[in-house]
């Protein structure tokens, strides 16, 4: 039920990040502040995702996941300007000594690019990619470092589900949960999602912006203490009980304290998409295909 982000963020730092065109006249989807998103590497990078997630986005969810993907490039673009503007070291030098660090200490030129285009790569992906990643680690030491509010960049909550496979029987169990019956033993006994199974169908803490669209904007509908009618996704039909919720916005401080050690051990994640936050203030960012512009 994740989105497919994690997916594609490792293909964005591992393999095909960059493309940023500078010339005047070029098919685009997307310029942030005067640099180009091609439509050509948005697509190249779409079809990797396509794969990864085994061919089977259906075309009803295809531009979400598209607005997604765009939204984590320009998180992409908008880091590695600011890197460049901070003067971090982007040199081919830095560049060709991570590289050799990711291969395992490998310097034979050959050698690499023979393992990178068995990936099904070139090495000029493989350059971009290390080059934004070196960015990115950049940046996220220097928010680390300058962050101070103490406060949530977006909202969390805590989560059940119970998943099956049809309908049927996804309705059944929802009346039983509405005729009083006990949703984490229902969980423990019929989800298919062993993992949460295991733990009466939680999810943990979570922004809901880590699930598949569907399941996404189930949750957000819900109040605290609320269940879902059964709603479909492409894993099967979910049942979602919302067991708790904090604002973005809010003091961590004031926050559950399970979700201030999840917190705490991703304090730089969240400290970077706080500084990231302020460069999309900041940024001129302009949607050139219109389909895949943010929903307001």
């Amino acid at each position: 039920m994740r989105t497919f982000r994690g997916i594609a963020v490792a293909i964005l730092i591992v393999a095909l990040v960059g493309g940023i065109a500078g010339c005047n006249k070029v098919d685009a989807v997307a310029k942030v502040n005067g640099d180009y998103i091609t439509r050509a590497e948005f697509d190249r990078i779409y079809t990797q995702v396509e794969q990864q997630m085994g061919g089977e986005i259906s075309e009803e969810d295809a531009l979400a996941y598209k607005k997604q993907l765009l939204d984590m490039m320009i998180e992409s673009v908008l880091i590695t300007q600011e890197a460049e503007k901070q003067g971090a070291d982007l040199s081919v030098e830095a560049v060709n000594q991570s590289i050799t660090e990711l291969m395992g200490g490998e310097t034979d030129q050959a050698v690499i690019e023979e393992q990178v285009v068995a990936a099904g790569l070139t090495m000029e992906d493989l350059r971009k990619s290390v080059r934004d990643q070196l960015a990115r680690d950049f940046i996220s030491k220097k928010a680390s470092q300058e962050a101070s509010s103490g406060t949530l960049p977006e909202t969390y909550s805590l989560l059940e589900h119970i998943l099956v496979a049809d309908e049927a029987t996804a309705n059944d169990l929802y009346a039983q949960i509405e005729a009083g019956g006990d949703f984490a033993a229902l969980a423990a006994a019929n989800s298919t999602d062993p993992g949460s199974a295991a733990d009466g169908g939680s999810l943990g803490w979570s922004p809901t912006t880590a699930y598949v669209p569907q399941f996404a904007d189930a949750a957000d509908a819900l109040a605290v203490g609320e269940v879902s009618k059964p709603v479909q996704s492409d894993y099967g039909w979910h049942i979602i009980r919302k067991v708790d919720e904090i604002k973005a916005g809010e003091p961590v401080a004031d926050a559950p304290a399970e979700l201030q050690e999840m917190l705490s051990a991703n304090g730089a994640e969240i400290a970077l998409q706080e500084y990231v936050k302020r460069l999309r203030d900041a940024a001129e960012i302009e949607y050139l295909d219109e389909t895949l512009k943010p929903t307001e």
